[in-house]
């Protein structure tokens, strides 16, 4: 298997402290200057402060974003569009928005797409909120259309568009950030969003890649949960903050590992370094405990083939050390439910406590 510097880091550099702050009332949203897009920064990092890039970092053409019907007028006709799709030439970024396949996946990019899906004067929030500020978490519909959250004051009224999920709530100036010309919730306060919106699950599992990637911190969030004192469903924001885990490197893993604890079983360690007896590394399990290994696998890992290689070989290391290795997919997470998956737990412990451990970490 790998060693540990082949693997990331628990625990990245933080994000530089945003800047720019909107100073309007929360009343009534001004309408967004158009953008300044030479001067946005690469995903995961703010447009401003002193822990900007140099320029060589920094997107030096202004991204072209073109909606479905102008890629058809480009190529002709719709079949030759799809075909270019296929072939990678045009890349999706957003429903109706797409672009040339050399454009990279940059803040720029996305700002881009992100104006010309939304209406001016709105505040992205939620899980879009963290994705334009360079997480990948934009949740898909079943038809796989992105969907993105944004938030209006609650005296204005904001009519549902596909690919679009308004909200109403109180927007505090302080909680608001611009980010490429584009009015942004804070990270802190998406994660209390998310939380109070669409559950405790989802709300751990946003504030696990929030806090793993730097972009806000467990004081922060605690913050904005006291700033959040009469929205709706703010009590489940706050029974998130407990089961928060920095070290999560994926949703999946989160969702996993909340899903036991509220069901009354045990909290999982995250990302847990395995020795053999001798103290040579063997891998990094995503869940651990007392013998027990929890796996998920994506489907993006079952596809390529080096992740799928060092994958199995981190098993059979995993099988040397005398441990229960469970795996888990998508399926299995959104096709049983968490009764039954705490049960499949509960099995490899029992057959864990009849092993004699080789393992060290």
């Amino acid at each position: 298997p790998s060693s540990p510097a082949d693997r990331s880091p628990p625990f990245p550099p933080p994000f530089p402290a945003p800047t720019s702050r909107r100073s309007s009332s929360c009343g009534v949203l001004p309408r967004v200057a158009a953008p300044d897009l030479t001067k946005i920064a690469t995903p995961g990092l703010w447009t401003t402060g002193p822990g900007a890039r140099d320029p060589l970092h920094r997107a030096r053409v202004l991204p072209e974003v073109l909606s479905w019907k102008q890629v058809t007028a480009k190529y002709g006709t719709s079949d030759k569009a799809r075909a270019a799709v296929r072939r990678t030439e045009i890349r999706r970024v957003l429903h109706d928005a797409y672009v040339e396949a050399a454009v990279p996946d940059a803040a720029a990019t996305r700002v881009a797409a992100l104006r010309r899906v939304l209406p001016a004067d709105v505040v992205l929030s939620h899980w879009a909120a963290l994705w334009a500020l360079g997480l990948d978490v934009l949740p898909r519909d079943r038809d796989k259309v992105e969907q993105l959250d944004v938030t209006v004051p609650r005296s204005r009224h904001l009519e549902r568009r596909p690919g679009v999920r308004p909200h109403c709530a109180l927007l505090p100036d302080h909680e608001l950030c611009e980010v490429g010309g584009l009015l942004v919730v804070s990270a802190e306060r998406a994660v209390v969003d998310v939380a109070r919106t669409f559950g405790l699950v989802e709300g751990v599992a946003c504030g696990d890649a929030a806090l793993r990637a730097g972009a806000t911190t467990v004081p922060l969030i605690e913050a904005a949960l006291s700033g959040a004192r009469g929205l709706r469903h703010v009590t489940v924001a706050r029974a998130a903050v407990p089961l928060l885990e920095p070290r999560a490197e994926s949703l999946m893993e989160s969702r996993l590992r909340v899903g036991f604890v509220l069901e009354g079983g045990p909290r999982m360690r995250a990302q847990v370094d395995l020795c053999d007896e001798n103290g040579s590394w063997c891998g990094r399990a995503d869940l651990f405990l007392d013998g027990v290994v929890v796996e998920y696998d994506g489907r993006e890992a079952r596809l390529e083939r080096g992740r799928f290689t060092s994958d199995r070989r981190r098993g059979n290391a995993f099988a040397n050390l005398a441990v229960e290795v469970r795996r888990f997919s998508a399926d299995d997470y959104y096709k049983t439910s968490a009764r039954q998956r705490l049960r499949e737990l509960e099995k490899a412990l029992e057959l864990a406590r009849e092993r004699r451990p080789r393992y060290v970490f």
